[in-house]
């Protein structure tokens, strides 16, 4: 089955759903495997990995084991490393 004929398939299965719990759980489901985004090498990052990632930098800043850096911080770093004085 391709894949448009895929969606109608599933799209014409949930409107027949009745039972709103199992709505719940598909939703769910599609939600925490939205894909956002790409990361660096163009594997792609979804939602709730973003959430996660997200979390635990908060986390690593509030207890100090994450260092932030001001843009003339970064800008000074980029031309150092490259030699772009």
């Amino acid at each position: 089955m391709d894949t448009k004929a895929l969606k109608i398939s599933l799209a014409q299965k949930i409107l027949n759903i009745t039972d709103n719990k199992l709505l719940e759980k598909l939703k769910n489901i599609i939600e925490k495997e939205n894909i956002i985004g790409f990361d660096g090498e163009g594997k792609p990052i979804t939602e709730s990995q973003y959430i996660k990632e997200m979390d635990e930098l908060l986390q690593n800043i509030k207890t100090g084991n994450e260092k932030l850096y001001s843009t003339a911080e970064i800008i000074k770093k980029i031309t150092d490393e490259f030699n772009l004085d």
